[in-house]
């Protein structure tokens, strides 16, 4: 009990510190995506690869993260969240260390849920533009959608109206 207050702790102080020294970048446009996904959403990879055509990128600029090994999406994705992966002082080291240290034009959050480790991994992730859901920490995306993350067709209609908007594709 002692031991999880202080991890949280020292979490927290590191995500603070990340999230004070936060520029958003407005000169770039979209050639490399992050993505990071809850299994709880139960969406395949290949919803994410098939965003590649819309942003006018090839497949192999997406990078995709589940944060939870899922027994009938795992063979799907790139990279895997393993808790081995943080130490008690927040430091990554492995898959999760050579994800987050890809450089990205946008890193795509798709969860909705306030974790502070998650949260850790969305800004470390080095990058210049971020969206998420609601029900995660607001304070690490730059754009927040406020519907299920399960509903895909809105999720892909209202990322390429912003994007659009904002000049980035």
């Amino acid at each position: 009990m002692i031991r999880n207050f202080w991890r949280n702790r020292v979490l927290e102080k590191e995500l603070g510190k990340r999230l004070s020294s936060k520029k958003l970048d407005s000169s770039f446009k979209i050639r490399k995506v992050a993505i990071i996904v809850d299994p709880k959403t139960e969406v395949e990879s290949r919803f994410f690869l098939d965003l590649a055509k819309d942003f006018k990128i090839l497949e192999v600029q997406i990078n995709l993260m589940l944060l939870n090994k899922d027994l009938k999406l795992g063979t799907q994705y790139q990279y895997f969240f393993d808790q081995d992966e943080v130490n008690f002082w927040s430091s990554f080291k492995g898959d999760l260390l050579n994800f987050c240290e890809g450089d990205y034009d946008l890193l795509i959050n798709y969860y909705n849920e306030a974790n502070s480790i998650y949260s850790l991994i969305s800004t470390r992730t080095n990058h210049k533009l971020s969206l998420g859901f609601m029900g995660a920490d607001t304070r690490v995306n730059d754009l927040i959608f406020d519907f299920d993350p399960k509903d895909k067709q809105t999720f892909k209609n209202e990322l390429l109206k912003y994007m659009k908007i904002l000049n980035k594709i």
